[in-house]
C-alpha cells in the first residue's frame, strides 16, 4: 500500500477531504505544509503518492498554481525526478491540476498545453457528466469505464492545447461546460502515473453527498476507486 503526502497551506483547501479519500481506501497519509516541504524536499522520498488539493495557492497571483509551481521547478525539481523514476505518483486536483500543467509535470518539463479562463468568463459550481477515456491506461483508472458524475468548481479550467499527442485524455466532459479543448476535463502523463483534473472527486466519496438518488451508490464507488487504484 502506497503512502500519501498531502500539500497543505498558503491558499491550498480540501486537503482534509483528500487526505480522508486516501486514508479510507487503507492508506498511510501525512499532510504537509507547503513550507515544510520546501525546507526539507526529500521528505517526499518517503512516500509513494504526492498529493496536490485545490484551492488558490498563493491567491493565485500572478496566474492560477503559478508560484508554487515555480516554487517546486525551483526547489523539488531534482527530488521529484527521483521520485518519479521509483513510480511515484502524483494528483492534482483543480488548483493541483494548474500547478502541475504550470510545472510542466506531463511531458517531462515542458509545458505542452495550460489552463484558462472558462470559455463563458464565469466560475462554475455544479456536478458535471462526464466519461472516463477508454483508451487512458493509467493505473488510476484500472477497471473503470463509462460515465461518471463530478463536482466541479472553477474559472480557469479550460484545457488549451495544439498539440492533441502532448498528453492522455482521461476523463472527457460529456457536454461542452467552459470550452476546453476536446472537452477534456483530466490528463495523465504518459506513464499514467501523473493524474490532473479540475473535477473534484475527493468531496464526493460518498453517495449522500450527491445531489441526486438514482445511481448516486454506484457513482460513489467508482469515485472511490480512483483513490484505491492511486494507491495499488
Amino acid at each position: 500500500m502506497r503512502k500519501v503526502l498531502v500539500m497543505m497551506g498558503d491558499g491550498i483547501n480540501s486537503e482534509n477531504e483528500l487526505a480522508l479519500a486516501f486514508s479510507r481506501q487503507g492508506a498511510e497519509v501525512r499532510k504537509i505544509h507547503v513550507n515544510e516541504l520546501m525546507k526539507s524536499p526529500k521528505i517526499l522520498l518517503n512516500y509513494q503518492i504526492l498529493a496536490i488539493p485545490g484551492g488558490f495557492s498563493f491567491g493565485d497571483e500572478i496566474r492560477s498554481g503559478k508560484i508554487l509551481a515555480e516554487k517546486m521547478r525551483e526547489i523539488l525539481s531534482d527530488v521529484l525526478l527521483k521520485f518519479k523514476i521509483n513510480d511515484g505518483r502524483i494528483i492534482g486536483i483543480c488548483n493541483g491540476f494548474q500547478v502541475l500543467a504550470q510545472l510542466g509535470a506531463f511531458n517531462e518539463g515542458e509545458r505542452s498545453f495550460t489552463l484558462l479562463e472558462n470559455s463563458h468568463g464565469k466560475f462554475m459550481d455544479k456536478w458535471v457528466k462526464m466519461r472516463i477515456s477508454e483508451g487512458n491506461t493509467s493505473p488510476w483508472f484500472e477497471n473503470l469505464s463509462g460515465s461518471i458524475y463530478l463536482p466541479v468548481r472553477h474559472k480557469e479550467g479550460r484545457v488549451i492545447s495544439k498539440n492533441q499527442d502532448a498528453f492522455h485524455p482521461a476523463l472527457i466532459y460529456e457536454t461542452d461546460v467552459n470550452g476546453s479543448f476536446e472537452k477534456i476535463a483530466g490528463i495523465t502523463d504518459k506513464t499514467g502515473n501523473i493524474l490532473g483534473l479540475m473535477p473534484h472527486p475527493e468531496v464526493a466519496c460518498f453517495s449522500f453527498l450527491h445531489p441526486f438518488n438514482q445511481g448516486a451508490e454506484e457513482n460513489a464507488q467508482k469515485i472511490n476507486k480512483i483513490f484505491f487504484n492511486g494507491l495499488s
